[in-house]
């Protein structure tokens, strides 16, 4: 599953970016698409939409702070008991 998060603040056209489907129907897949989207991560953990218990794999792309928001989140990852990888 590939979950793209982007801040509503964020009003710019955003590239989607290309996930090897294979590989994402198999994963936890997060494209972290601005910065400010964090909130919304916390929030599909919260809702079990994203599991703690599987590897989560963090996209980040080279516009709106998306690798900070990215950084972001898998040092929340890692402070609480997640396995977390980050590509940019």
């Amino acid at each position: 599953m590939v979950y793209v998060l982007a801040s509503s603040l964020h009003t710019e056209e955003l590239p989607t970016p290309a996930i090897d489907q294979d590989f994402a129907a198999q994963h936890q897949v997060v494209a972290v698409m601005t910065g400010g989207s964090e909130q919304i991560f916390l929030e599909k953990v919260r809702q079990g939409e994203i599991s703690l218990s599987e590897p989560i794999y963090l996209l980040a792309g080279p516009q709106s702070n998306s690798l900070a928001a990215c950084c972001e989140i898998l040092s929340w990852i890692n402070q609480h008991g997640g396995t977390g990888k980050l590509q940019y």
